[in-house]
């Protein structure tokens, strides 16, 4: 085998990231929030930047804006820039799990058993149940059963109630017990039949545990008044706050579209820095650190600025095709794709994409985030939303007769009428992704 040495020269293509591309195209992507936090780590270890925040709030003109509302008003969501709107923020929650510690630290447990209970909550899911069973609970922390199981049930004391259960069954059990509702045929049917129940199979419920169909509906109705998923009552986020990046606001017949300064933190080049570089003749080492420390400062600054204009003009662009939906509301939504705003812009369609996540904007049909208005269309009709006809099957469905729920076909039959021709087919994958049952698993009886 002959091994030859020698010089090549070829030629490629290839995109490289400067830090600073990388850093504009990480704080295009950012929420507020994310922002914010950035804002604060940089502020702590760049002294050259100077920030502040304009959060002082006219509590008193805000209580005197309730006062004054009626109950037509609060439905809608109003923004005035001289107020400060707190009904636009999401307050921070407490997670599920500091909600089931901070109640534990009330109970006399030893130092062993906390130790258990604690891990028994960590592997509780979202929506509140145990999904790790007994064996693996005790193998992890060496200990008996049980112990685990003693442990458990300490748990299943807390509140929401039904926190812990390993299945449903358990968590209506659990639920059942804590309003002291005691009813041998109710148990029993939770038990086993719950599924029954879903299919709305009664006769079969009434015959198998020899009770009337009106105590079948009395069973029915008490399990309707728990709740599967006593988890879903606490949200893990840790935001204190969302508020709206950008306001539209209605002026004659044109929307005005623009940034929501109020809340966000302002920042700055502190004067001092840039005296002491021109000052510094000898000392080359703080020369160069002030120069690295002010280089990063104004790329901040720069990708901050170009995050704002690159959000407005998205937004901007987004009132201007879907000004039916401003006009007349979430049934005129028009299909709309990333594609369509990028080449309105002449941007790439991933900064559109960076551009919308995570952002909000206020409407005078209240606040949504900017993915919201892209929605792909129809083939039959490519001038109507998907979102648009969802919301529409929506509003036939709740004011639809329980006790004789429509079927997919008489749904796809009242879309016709409203000139809306979709197939039986379509109606249904809508009604799925609503997470709406079908007709029979509708029904009420009483």
């Amino acid at each position: 085998m002959k091994i030859n040495f020698g010089l090549e020269l070829n030629q490629s293509q290839k995109l490289v990231l400067t830090k600073q591309l990388k850093q504009s195209l990480d704080i295009l992507n950012m929420s507020t929030q994310d922002l914010e936090e950035v804002i604060s780590k940089e502020t702590e270890e760049n002294p050259v930047i100077e920030a502040d925040k304009d959060d002082n709030i006219d509590w008193e003109k805000y209580i005197d804006n309730i006062n004054n509302r009626t109950y037509d008003q609060a439905s809608s969501v109003n923004y005035d820039n001289e107020d400060y709107n707190l009904e636009n923020m999401i307050k921070y929650n407490m997670n599920l799990y500091e909600y089931l510690k901070n109640q534990i630290s009330y109970y006399n447990l030893s130092k062993k058993d906390k130790k258990i209970v604690e891990y028994i909550i960590d592997s509780i899911d979202d929506h509140g149940y145990l999904k790790n069973d007994i064996e693996e609970l005790s193998n992890t922390l060496q200990t008996t059963k049980e112990n685990i199981m003693k442990n458990l049930k300490i748990v299943q004391t807390l509140e929401p109630s039904g926190i812990g259960a390993r299945n449903i069954e358990e968590c209506l059990i659990i639920q059942l017990k804590e309003k002291d509702i005691q009813d041998s045929a109710l148990e029993n049917v939770v038990k086993n039949d719950l599924k029954l129940l879903a299919d709305k199979k009664y006769k079969e419920v009434c015959k198998k545990y020899k009770i009337t169909m009106e105590k079948c509906i009395e069973i029915v109705n008490i399990i309707k008044m728990l709740d599967p998923k006593p988890g879903n009552k606490y949200t893990s986020s840790k935001n204190n706050y969302i508020t709206p990046d950008v306001i539209v606001e209605k002026i004659g017949r044109e929307y005005e579209v623009y940034l929501n300064e109020k809340n966000t933190t302002n920042i700055r080049i502190n004067k001092f820095y840039e005296e002491i570089l021109r000052n510094s003749k000898d000392d080359e080492n703080a020369k160069q650190y002030i120069k690295e420390k002010l280089n990063s400062a104004f790329n901040l600054v720069k990708n901050i600025e170009s995050r704002k204009n690159t959000i407005l003009k998205i937004s901007k662009e987004i009132v201007k095709y879907q000004y039916e939906f401003f006009e007349n509301g979430n049934k005129y939504l028009k299909p709309l794709i990333l594609k369509d705003i990028a080449q309105n812009l002449e941007i790439h369609e991933s900064t559109v994409s960076r551009g919308v996540n995570g952002k909000y904007m206020l409407t005078p049909h209240g606040i949504f985030e900017l993915k919201y208005f892209f929605s792909s269309g129809l083939k039959q009709q490519e001038d109507i939303a998907s979102t648009s006809i969802k919301n529409i099957i929506k509003e036939i469905i709740n004011s639809e007769d329980k006790k004789k729920p429509y079927s997919d076909s008489k749904i796809c039959a009242l879309l016709e009428e409203k000139d809306i021709s979709i197939s039986r087919r379509t109606v249904a994958k809508y009604r799925e992704e609503l997470g709406i049952r079908s007709s029979s698993k509708r029904k009420e009886f009483c």
